[in-house]
Formats: C-alpha cells, structure tokens, sequence
C-alpha cells in the first residue's frame, strides 16, 4: 500500500505550531487513525476535521514533540485499490 504526503500553505496552518510543517500520512479513515494515536500516547494538535472535497484531516503531538498529520482523502483510495 502506498503512503501519501500532503502539505497545506502557510495561510492554513496553526499559529502556535514550529516552522518545520506538518507532514500528513494518508489514511483511510481520518478518525479513527487519529484516536488511535491519542491512544498511544499523542496529544491533540488539531482536531480531525473537513476541508472540502472529501478531504479530513487532524494532527497531534507525539511524545517527543512532534507534530504528525493524517489525511483521508477520496482520490488516495483510487490508488490503494
């Protein structure tokens, strides 16, 4: 199965967030990829939310600090079939 990575311009990104960027994991399902890593010990960057198209999207924090993204994005699955 192939990973995909989106980036968002600056005009959408979090203020309080570090210069490096979000790198977002396409997954199949925003959510639940989301909760699963509240569960393992991340913390809540940006909610899992809507933005257009079909596209969901959410990051958190991991225990190191780190910002990690995921997306659902309906033109990924083409590619995973």
């Amino acid at each position: 199965m192939p990973n995909f990575l989106g980036l968002r311009t600056a005009k959408y990104t979090a203020r309080d967030r570090s210069e490096s960027g979000v790198a977002y994991w396409g997954v199949t399902d925003a959510a639940s990829a989301w909760d699963r890593l509240l569960r393992l010990g991340a913390t809540s960057f940006e909610p899992v939310r809507d933005v257009g198209g079909g596209i969901t999207i959410g990051a958190v924090r991991d225990p190191f600090g780190n910002i990690l993204g995921v997306i659902e994005n309906p033109s990924f699955r083409a590619a995973w079939a």
